[in-house]
């Protein structure tokens, strides 16, 4: 039933962005039609008008995904995620510890979204990160977050991810990155070898909310010689994943 003063076309632009979720991230206009009932030419134009002010995003195979104008647009509520929130103090505290970079990201569709970064060198240049959308599969956070997903929804997405090469070093065979996320699960911890970028490596673990579920993953970035083919990991890991051991408890969890 229509509400009064009710606006049909934004009713109709809401519930379009209604429709996407954690396991519905791309959307064709045929199936955004389906699920009202009528014609991708009947929504064409309130779609183009939702991705013309980022509200959509459309790639080049013609699928629609929520666009990062609602990530601009959720600040706010970003502040007040119990994780984000939480893990702050942490974050410094690794990052102090270590003389290194720390972060904190989450699963966003098939990419990290970051919400925190906290530098403990003073000499180290800060990059603004908050928001920023990196690979799953050559950073040690996507790493985190992919190992730990139910078994059908990891292979859906690994058969969905492009596995791009950013370095010589990045994997871009699904067997060889399946293998690799199975030793995350086994050891706790994931790394990135300069997989994303030469010249740097980081340490990933999970965090945990309180039902046991992944619900975040923190980093430990080192700096390394370019050249270097190997990296000794134990020892950062060690502090990584009691960090992130430490705001899971935090958040409820028991082991």
């Amino acid at each position: 039933m229509a509400r009064p003063y009710q606006n049909k076309s934004m009713d109709r632009g809401l519930r379009i962005l209604d429709l996407f979720d954690e396991t519905t991230v791309h959307l064709t206009a045929s199936e955004i039609a389906a699920a009202f009932e009528t014609t991708p030419a009947t929504l064409y134009p309130t779609l183009c008008t939702l991705v013309s002010h980022d509200y959509l995003s459309r790639d080049i195979r013609k699928r629609y995904s929520l666009g990062l104008k609602l990530l601009e647009r959720s600040g706010q509520v970003l502040a007040q995620l119990d994780v984000r929130r939480v893990a702050r103090t942490y974050l410094g505290d690794l990052a102090r510890q270590r003389q290194a970079t720390s972060d904190l990201g989450i699963l966003y569709g098939d990419e990290v979204l970051y919400l925190e970064r906290r530098v403990g060198h003073p000499a180290a240049m800060v990059n603004e990160v908050v928001g920023r959308r990196v690979p799953l599969h050559c950073t040690s956070i996507g790493k985190v977050l992919l190992a730990f997903l139910p078994s059908q929804e990891r292979k859906a997405l690994i058969d969905s991810l492009p596995l791009d090469a950013y370095t010589p070093n990045t994997i871009v065979d699904p067997k060889q990155l399946r293998k690799e996320l199975d030793d995350v699960v086994r050891r706790g911890y994931a790394v990135d070898s300069q997989e994303f970028h030469l010249g740097s490596s980081c340490v990933g673990a999970p965090i945990r909310g309180h039902d046991g579920r992944v619900v975040a993953a923190v980093s430990l970035m080192l700096h390394v010689d370019q050249d270097s083919n190997h990296v000794m990991f134990e020892e950062q890991a060690t502090a990584v994943v009691e960090t992130a051991d430490a705001i899971s408890r935090e958040l409820g969890y028991t082991d």
